[in-house]
């Protein structure tokens, strides 16, 4: 009898128990696709993402065969000079920044509870202006950190790929000489005639040319330095000096060929990915490539993965920490280790009786009260 009488109060306190315990109830699901209906009362947020951004200062070496080479050797005596055009590249510069973004793959929704008594407390959330969560019923509202800025891309040209003193006048003067014998008798008289005409300069005759201004240009900066003119021109002779000897590069610059040297600054930016280490940050050259690698430490590899759809709880990310490599031509430029947001795991921290604060940029929770 009384053991009857206990459990017909046991089934009616449970009777009473179970509305009560679906008031106040909060129902977070993640969106993927048309699963969740935006007519109830309730509001989305997302969990922030990784985003590098890798800036690189690269040197462009041109290398550019000057237009009278073929008789370099000829001429100048020398075979050091650029046979053909070619490019090579360099990387002065690399500095590494993390930015972060709402992640479109980790989007929830928050249910509100459909029924809520007088006396319940009032809960806040507090979201960021990318729509991730920074805290659940906190007093102090966590300091968001700014996106840093970008920097446009400024290319410097270092040089010019043209060749000064190539093109010159193309015609030179040519005088044939016509000799007419007149024989009178027994005397024969030779008269000359001269016939003059406008051809066109080869390359050959160009190289000659050059050649000798180059000789020239040598003996006038012999003859300025020893003192031949008998002139003191004070610091006019250090001008006219330069001048002479930056003529001479030019000339030299038609057989040896020239260098014109870019400098190049870029920003790329890279989304690691789970299950994905390598990657392509730059291309410069065909198969020269600026490389990054991303490997994960599995710091969070022991922490199971949080369901779909959970009650009472916020969903939110335990970051990853990863070693990061860039390198270019098999030399490694920058080695680094920093977390990694949507590399590491997603989990669930409870709403009941409890006050959370979330990272603003990592997404991971950074403060739990329970009350």
């Amino acid at each position: 009898m009384k053991s009857n009488l206990f459990f017909s109060y046991f089934l009616l306190l449970s009777i009473v128990c179970i509305p009560l315990l679906a008031v106040g109830q909060f129902t977070v699901t993640k969106v993927t696709g048309q699963n969740v209906s935006a007519a109830g009362d309730g509001f989305y947020y997302s969990l922030p993402r990784t985003l590098l951004q890798v800036d690189l200062t690269v040197e462009k070496i041109e290398q550019i065969r000057g237009p009278l080479a073929e008789y370099t050797e000829n001429y100048l005596g020398t075979n050091d000079f650029i046979t053909s055009n070619s490019n090579s590249y360099k990387v002065l510069n690399l500095n590494i920044k993390t930015l972060y973004e709402a992640d479109p793959n980790q989007v929830y929704y928050v249910q509100f509870p459909i029924e809520r008594s007088k006396e319940e407390k009032v809960f806040t959330f507090q979201l960021s202006e990318l729509g991730t969560l920074l805290a659940f019923d906190h007093e102090e509202s966590p300091e968001e950190q700014s996106q840093p800025t970008v920097d446009q891309t400024i290319i410097v040209m270092e040089g010019s790929d043209d060749f000064q003193f190539h093109p010159d006048y193309h015609r030179k003067k040519k005088t044939d000489t016509i000799t007419r014998k007149i024989t009178i008798d027994t005397v024969s008289i030779e008269r000359f005639l001269f016939k003059t005409s406008w051809v066109d300069k080869s390359t050959e005759d160009k190289a000659n040319e050059a050649a000798l201004q180059i000789a020239n240009i040598r003996d006038a900066r012999f003859n300025l330095l020893t003192g031949y003119q008998e002139v003191n021109y004070g610091e006019s002779m250090k001008y006219m000096d330069y001048q002479l000897s930056k003529m001479e590069s030019k000339y030299l610059e038609l057989f040896l060929g020239k260098e014109v040297k870019t400098y190049e600054n870029h920003s790329v930016y890279y989304l690691p990915k789970k299950n994905t280490v390598d990657g392509v940050l730059l291309n410069l050259a065909g198969n020269s490539n600026v490389e990054i690698s991303v490997t994960p430490r599995g710091n969070t590899a022991l922490v199971p993965e949080a369901g779909s759809d959970v009650t009472n709880k916020l969903f939110y990310r335990i970051p990853e920490m990863v070693d990061i490599e860039i390198s270019y031509n098999g030399i490694v430029l920058h080695r680094s280790s920093i977390p990694i947001s949507q590399l590491g795991v997603v989990a669930a921290a409870p709403l009941t009786n409890t006050r959370t604060q979330f990272d603003p940029q990592t997404g991971s929770l950074t403060k739990i009260v329970r009350e």
